[in-house]
Order: structure tokens, then sequence, then C-alpha cells
């Protein structure tokens, strides 16, 4: 009987999670298709955007239940367009996502701007790579407004 109980929750779960549409910007195309490949079979929309000028376009015309970004990016980088998407729509979760690097110093630079994005309205961060468990995890507990299943 709980492991009827336990199948039954999570499909409710997985129902809930795949009725969302979810915005992604990266200025690489090559992670843009990794994403579209981790998230395709979670949620219902996935939007890729490679320009970050056009996101706040896209979020007036369309609803998103979360936003995932990189930070390091040409013209906007990943910290000013937070900032702003969290002026626009302060509800609305974003997951940064940005490369450690490969030595202490890049890491110590990372670990600076990530946190640097958070105080200015991300809700995580996500050091790549990333495996497709670690973001399915994330997106899992954001999109269920689960934080703080993420602690453990």
């Amino acid at each position: 009987m709980c492991q009827a109980l336990e199948t039954t929750k999570n499909i409710l779960k997985l129902y809930r999670m795949h009725e969302k549409n979810i915005l992604v910007i990266d200025d690489d195309h090559d992670m843009l298709n990794l994403y579209h490949h981790y998230l395709k079979d979670v949620v219902t929309g996935i939007d890729l955007v490679f320009d970050p000028h056009e996101v706040l376009e896209r979020l007036a015309y369309k609803t998103y239940h979360l936003v995932i970004t990189d930070i390091l990016m040409p013209g906007i980088n990943g910290i000013d367009l937070t900032k702003a998407i969290h002026e626009h729509y302060p509800t609305l979760p974003i997951l940064v996502c940005s490369e450690g690097g490969t030595t202490d110093a890049r890491e110590i630079v990372a670990g600076i701007v990530m946190n640097k994005a958070i105080s200015f309205g991300a809700i995580y961060a996500l050091k790549k790579p990333f495996k497709k468990n670690q973001l399915l995890k994330v997106v899992d507990a954001l999109l269920l407004d689960q934080l703080d299943s993420l602690k453990e």
C-alpha cells in the first residue's frame, strides 16, 4: 500500500512539473542543446534564448515558471540580467549557472560571481559542468517550491 501511495505522489509531482514553462538563456549553443535534452521530458515548454537582449520581451509575452541563465555572456551578463528580471518579475525563480573553472583562483571568482547573482535575485546557483540528475533535482525543487530539499 505504501509503494502505491509513493507512486501516486511521484505521478502527481511529475504532472505538476510537466505543465511548466522554462526560459533558458546561454550564449553557448551546445549548452542550450544540453539543457533541452535534459529538460524535454520533464516540462512542457522549454524556450532557448541565445541572445540575452530578448529575455525581457519574451517574459512580457509568455508565462514562465523558471528562468535558467548563464552568468558569463557577452553584452548583458547574467548578473545584470538576473537583476533586471527580478526587478520586473520578483516572484519568478531564477537559476544561475556558470563554470567553476579549473584553477583555485577561477573557482573562487566563480563562487563570488554566483553569490553576487543570488544577491541580485537568483534563487539558486549551479556550477557547470553538471550532470542531468543534478540539474533535474534543482529544477524539480524550484518548480515545486521546495528549495529546502536542496539543503539535504
